[in-house]
């Protein structure tokens, strides 16, 4: 399992949790973590993925690489910032 509890304790907008809830969910799954998995899944729009990405990757709750088809990486929460 991925999902860490961490999540919950560092304030973060409920879109933002959603999106790590979504992410953490894929993973789970053993699907890729990749703009193209994610999108259809998200109930938002376009602009609030990418804040919402923007921000767990800002609290190093995720890794986004350069390359647009790369995925996403899940970070472990000792690395996390409050």
């Amino acid at each position: 399992m991925h999902m860490d509890q961490k999540i919950f304790t560092l304030g973060l907008p409920t879109e933002t949790v959603s999106c790590y809830l979504l992410l953490t969910g894929l993973a789970d799954q053993d699907l890729p973590l990749t703009r193209r998995e994610v999108e259809p899944l998200w109930t938002g729009d376009t602009a609030g993925l990418d804040t919402a990405l923007g921000e767990l990757e800002r609290r190093s709750v995720i890794a986004v690489p350069k390359e647009t088809d790369a995925p996403l990486r899940l970070l472990p929460s000792e690395m996390w910032r409050d």
